[in-house]
């Protein structure tokens, strides 16, 4: 091939692909999944939760509408906030505050920050979004829990927010940082009781392992952003910490009796790995 059909070829295959990324970084999509839970008490059985995870500042169409048409076409139960909605200097904390303002007309609000709310935002930023969402009536769910009442059965709501420290790679903590254990989960949460249904809310689904141990009946999470770049058998092939192939990145996964939900996120540069809402249906089965 000469130079000027290389050069020909190279600009088609450039100009294909990149507008197919931006086009994909922007179009969001929704991900079904229903897990049949036996513990699960029959009144709740069929609740549908939608969630979203790492927005990081994006706004998908004119006051995103877009996203929110994804979600009032769902017409979920709950919704949850599983971290990392605003980062880096948050630009767009004003747009993430309209968006929560019309999803909370949809469905109850339950939220829990990421790392990046803890390590990005000052203090003013922090406080104005904690007082903001409380204001519409949102739950923060930052290492405390909510219980859901149905009839005479109850289900409980748990939000899991730990320090950088856990965080493995980020920022101060590159080398340093420290494996999350069983301790520190019950010094965060104390012991889960046995009796009552539980979910738990965690940006960070690498700790899957132990929400499980603890006792979490469906684990929600994030942070991993699918692996960023998607391939064809294997999907994401990389976490935020620069690790190869993160044990849990997107979609459903098992331990025992303990479920986890980890989400794609919707922010931040992607390949081949579209942003995502992901709806649950919880269904109580024996």
């Amino acid at each position: 091939m000469d130079r000027r059909a290389s050069m020909l070829t190279t600009s088609f295959l450039v100009g294909g692909t990149v507008p197919y990324l931006v086009r994909g970084m922007y179009c969001p999509e929704v991900s079904h999944y229903k897990i049949p839970l036996p513990q699960l008490p029959e009144e709740f059985s069929g609740l549908h939760i939608i969630q979203l995870s790492d927005l990081h500042n994006k706004v998908f169409g004119k006051d995103d509408l877009t996203l929110l048409k994804l979600i009032h076409d769902e017409r979920p139960d709950l919704i949850f906030l599983t971290g990392d909605m605003v980062s880096h200097g948050a630009p767009h904390i004003r747009e993430f505050i309209h968006l929560a303002k019309e999803m909370i007309k949809i469905a109850p609000i339950y939220y829990v920050n990421g790392n990046h709310e803890l390590s990005d935002l000052d203090d003013e930023q922090f406080g104005y979004i904690a007082y903001a969402l409380g204001s519409i009536g949102a739950v923060c769910l930052d290492n405390a829990y909510a219980d859901i009442e149905c009839g005479d059965s109850r289900i409980r709501l748990y939000g899991l927010c730990y320090t950088a420290e856990y965080y493995r790679g980020v920022r101060e903590y590159k080398r340093g940082w420290k494996d999350f254990m069983l301790t520190d989960m019950v010094n965060y949460l104390g012991v889960k009781d046995p009796d009552i249904f539980t979910i738990l809310l965690a940006h960070n689904p690498l700790d899957f392992d132990v929400h499980a141990e603890w006792g979490a009946d469906v684990s929600f999470g994030g942070h991993v952003h699918g692996g960023l770049v998607r391939l064809p058998v294997v999907n994401g092939i990389l976490s935020p910490e620069r690790r190869l192939m993160p044990k849990y990145k997107e979609g459903v996964y098992r331990i025992g009796n303990s479920f986890l939900v980890a989400s794609r996120g919707l922010g931040r540069f992607r390949i081949h790995n579209p942003p995502e809402v992901v709806s649950v249906r919880l269904v109580s089965e024996k």
